[in-house]
């Protein structure tokens, strides 16, 4: 999958699972647009890059959980790049509870995050990705938004939304703009570890017919999968990536 000058925005970029999709795309010869919350937060991820790669790298901080955010987010990514040929809404967030005590501002925050903002971007960057040669967005979505889980409506009913938000806009902007989502399971991170103890943890590796938690770099092979010239003719589309446990 080469992805030679291809012009890509990263949302939730510095850390994590987006810090390797930022990697992946760098390596196969993209441009790439890092976002995050803060100009701060940006530069830090930026500064340990290799100063070859800074040469195809430019920063667009935003809040995307908000208008202003995700419109800065685009603007700095489609000047800094020339242009903007894929948009991967990876960018998340939980602040779990019991239902019960869950809290409007942290129903907000979570669903204006995880669901307004991907769809405020791929508005947004849909202009753009049209005046190229047709575009790619990518929603990291994750099976909870299949399977329900406790203590976590709000993200529970983000990611469902995000899988709805795949399907609209797929219809709508296609054929220049493909759209496609990925179901995320457990995959190994020191925020999954600091949510789920040691016996949660084994309890979930055991009940996974691989036997495992997924890998960040996994979850970038798929995202530039999908991200490619091999899914052509696939859109409105999630792919599960979870180790077989929805089957369970």
């Amino acid at each position: 999958m080469e992805f030679e000058g291809r012009r890509v925005l990263v949302t939730g970029g510095t850390r994590g699972i987006g810090r390797t999709i930022v990697a992946a795309f760098l390596k196969s010869g993209a441009h790439v647009a890092v976002n995050g919350q803060s100009a701060e937060s940006v530069e830090s991820a930026l500064a340990g890059l290799a100063a070859s790669e800074k040469d195809h790298i430019v920063a667009a901080p935003g809040d995307v959980g908000t208008m202003d955010g995700c419109r800065a987010a685009v603007e700095a990514a489609v000047d800094g790049l020339g242009g903007l040929d894929v948009l991967v809404n990876n960018a998340g967030i939980n602040r779990d509870g019991p239902f019960l005590e869950m809290t409007e501002a942290d129903w907000d925050r979570v669903l204006d995050v995880n669901l307004k903002g991907p769809m405020l971007l791929t508005q947004l960057a849909a202009p753009a990705m049209r005046r190229g040669a047709g575009g790619r967005v990518v929603n990291v979505s994750a099976v909870t938004g299949i399977q329900a889980r406790r203590n976590a409506v709000n993200y529970c009913v983000s990611k469902a939304g995000l899988l709805m938000l795949t399907k609209c806009a797929a219809l709508e902007l296609a054929p220049d703009i493909l759209v496609n989502a990925i179901g995320l399971g457990f995959v190994r991170s020191a925020l999954v570890e600091e949510h789920f103890s040691a016996d949660q943890l084994a309890t979930i590796v055991d009940e996974t017919p691989v036997r495992r938690m997924g890998e960040f770099e996994e979850v970038a092979d798929l995202v530039l999968f999908l991200a490619s010239e091999t899914t052509a003719f696939m859109t409105g589309q999630t792919v599960i990536l979870d180790g077989g446990r929805i089957m369970r």
